[in-house]
This record gives structure tokens, C-alpha cells and sequence, in this order.
């Protein structure tokens, strides 16, 4: 391995730290090198304090002069909640920057690229590339179609049912596969169910036992078409998380000043035959800055998602339970007729927990 790779492979290390606690930013690693030896590196810090650059700067003080700086992503351009980080690159006096990736971003975009070369310094684009996109797939996903990258997640019997005909379905996996599934909601900004989920289920959809938690919980989305959900559900207690009920004009005034009185977020979406526009939801979503999206369900709301063609990746955790052709699906009103019609999916990950399997398969093959 050449020396360009190697440090781009730390610095994809430093952007993993940051997976967590970044967004809506990307989670970005660097790493400065002077005369082969690493003297700064860092990653982005939260919303509002310094990106990936500024703390690898930081760190490597006077010894930037003349130096390498890695990054797995474009430094910025443009003023956020921070300067920019080509600014700051070009006041160190850095002599050479490796990037990963453009950044997609309108505001940037080669703008950073462009600003660093007119500055004198050497830039080299594309080394270790394809890592990079994976680490930061969802937010070049959101930053290219203004969506979020959506996961859809299941706990599933092993003849693909997610619960009993009595809609039981605590617990078809074991603790260490649902130990696991949290770090999904960890790496969310938003989690999302429908009505039946919701009230059979009753989920908190909290980020529990991991020892990183994100800066704050996943935003709680439920599809309530009619105002059903009664107010008990741990979902409208906004000391656990916030929450944002979708609704529609079938619901009821009562429900509405039920949801405000408790100061739940409610919104009417634009709706389909099909009932509420999917499609509408995730751009909307997407404009508050949700750049992954976490889906649990049920099978009605999950099987929308992929006739709209929605869900990037299902992650699939497949406990030791047989539960029959009674059984609730994981997809409902989605019915190929032919094998040809059925989605070829990709398989990216498998891991075992004891007695549990994880898949993780790809839905969406190309998106960019």
C-alpha cells in the first residue's frame, strides 16, 4: 500500500469517529503529514463547532507548513455556522491536499477544489474513493436527491413473518441482534413507523445501550392517517424524544387538539390513492436536514416504500421462529406477479448472534 492510501485509510478512520454526532453534517476525517509522519489529525466535531481540517490544523500547529493534509471529503467553501475550511487549509501554509470526494454539495461542489489550486496548492481527487462512499453514502445521497437515505429494518421469523397473527412479535430475535439494531437508530436522525406499529408494539424508538449516544435522539415519525393512536404511547412522550405525527384530513379536530395540547408536532401530507404521499414525506423530511432515515415498520408502510422504489437498504435480523402462513408479512400490497418482477437484491453484510442472523442487502443498486 502507497503512502497516499494508508493515510486516507486513517482518515477514513477519524471520519467514522465523527458517524454519530456530526449530522447534518458529513462526518469527515483528516490527517496532516509532514516528511512521512502524521502531526495533526481529527474529525468533524458536532453541529456549530470545527470541522474535520480545523481540528487536524489545531493539532499539527507550526508543522502545517508545507505539509500534506488527507481528507475523505471536499473542505467546504462557503460560510455555515463556521468559516470555511479552504481558508483555514490555505493560512496553514499546507502544501498538497489528498481528497477522497468532491462534495456534492450546490454550495460546494469543486469550489473548494478550484479556491485550493489558485492558491498554489497541489490537489489530488479520488484516492481510496469508493470507502469514502460508502462511509458517507447517506449524506451524498441526501445532498444529490434532497431525500433521506432510508434503511428499513426487521426482526423476522426465519419464514419471513415479523409477527404472530395475534400481531405479537416481542421477541422473535435475541438480545444481541437487538443490541445491534440500535446502532442503526444511533446513526439516524429519524426513525419512522406506522399506526399498527406503533400501537401493538408499543416502541419507545430510543437509542438505548450504546456508548455513544447521538447529540440528541432520533426525531420519531409516525403515519397516523386517522388519528387513531391514543395518547398513551410512549411515542408522545416528549421526554424521551421528539416526535412529528403525519397525518391527514381524515383525522379528526378532536385528535388535532389532543396532539397540541400534549405539544406534539403534527403536519397533513399530501396524499396518493394509496393514502399519504410517501414520496412528499421524504422530501420534506430531507429539508429539515434527516439525511438517513430509519424505517421499523409495519408491513402496509414498508411495502409503499418499496413499490415508490424508497428504501435504499434492508437490514434484516432473522430470529429461530417458525410463526406460519398466518403469520404478518414483512411486506404487504406488494405482489410481483412473475420472478422477473421481483427486485434483485445485493447482499452487503451478514453476521451471526447466536441463534440470529443479520443481512444486510442492498434494494436500490444505483442512485447516483
Amino acid at each position: 500500500m502507497d503512502a497516499d492510501h494508508y493515510f486516507m485509510k486513517r482518515a477514513l478512520a477519524q471520519g467514522q469517529q465523527a458517524r454519530i454526532h456530526a449530522p447534518p453534517n458529513p462526518w469527515v476525517g483528516a490527517v496532516i503529514v509532514q516528511q512521512g509522519k502524521i502531526v495533526g489529525e481529527g474529525f468533524t466535531q458536532p453541529v456549530g463547532q470545527a470541522h474535520a481540517e480545523v481540528m487536524a490544523i489545531r493539532q499539527a500547529g507550526h508543522l502545517c507548513e508545507g505539509s500534506t493534509l488527507y481528507v475523505t471529503l471536499e473542505p467546504c467553501s462557503h460560510f455555515g455556522r463556521t468559516p470555511p475550511c479552504v481558508d483555514a487549509v490555505i493560512q496553514a501554509k499546507i502544501a498538497k491536499v489528498v481528497i477522497a470526494l468532491e462534495d456534492p454539495d450546490p454550495r460546494v461542489q469543486g469550489q473548494g477544489i478550484r479556491k485550493l489550486k489558485e492558491a498554489g496548492i497541489q490537489v489530488l481527487v479520488g484516492i481510496e474513493a469508493q470507502k469514502a462512499f460508502e462511509m458517507l453514502e447517506p449524506y451524498l445521497f441526501h445532498r444529490k436527491t434532497g431525500k433521506p437515505f432510508c434503511i428499513a429494518k426487521a426482526g423476522i421469523s426465519v419464514d419471513g413473518r415479523t409477527a404472530a397473527p395475534d400481531n405479537t412479535s416481542k421477541w422473535i430475535t435475541n438480545e444481541k441482534a437487538r443490541q445491534d439494531a440500535q446502532r442503526l437508530r444511533a446513526e439516524s436522525q429519524a426513525i419512522l413507523v406506522g399506526t399498527k406499529t406503533a400501537h401493538y408494539d408499543q416502541p419507545q424508538l430510543t437509542v438505548r445501550s450504546l456508548a455513544a449516544l447521538p447529540p440528541k435522539p432520533p426525531l420519531r415519525v409516525v403515519l397516523d392517517r386517522t388519528g387513531a393512536l391514543n395518547l398513551s404511547s410512549p411515542l408522545f412522550d416528549l421526554a424521551l424524544a421528539p416526535t412529528l405525527v403525519v397525518t391527514s384530513s381524515m383525522a379528526s379536530q378532536k385528535a388535532f387538539d389532543a396532539w397540541q395540547s400534549a405539544g406534539i408536532e403534527c403536519i397533513i401530507a399530501p396524499e396518493t390513492e394509496e393514502g399519504i404521499d410517501i414520496n412528499a414525506l421524504m422530501e420534506t423530511l430531507g429539508k429539515r436536514g434527516i439525511l438517513q432515515i430509519l424505517v421499523e415498520g409495519g408491513a402496509t408502510l414498508l411495502g409503499h416504500l418499496l413499490k415508490e422504489n424508497l428504501i435504499q437498504l434492508l437490514h434484516l435480523y432473522i430470529g429461530p421462529r417458525i410463526l406460519g402462513d398466518q403469520g404478518i408479512p414483512l411486506f404487504k400490497h406488494f405482489a410481483p406477479h412473475t420472478l422477473t418482477e421481483a427486485p434483485q437484491l445485493t447482499l452487503q453484510n451478514i453476521q451471526q448472534f447466536d441463534e440470529c442472523i443479520h443481512l444486510c442487502y442492498r434494494i436500490q443498486k444505483e442512485w447516483t
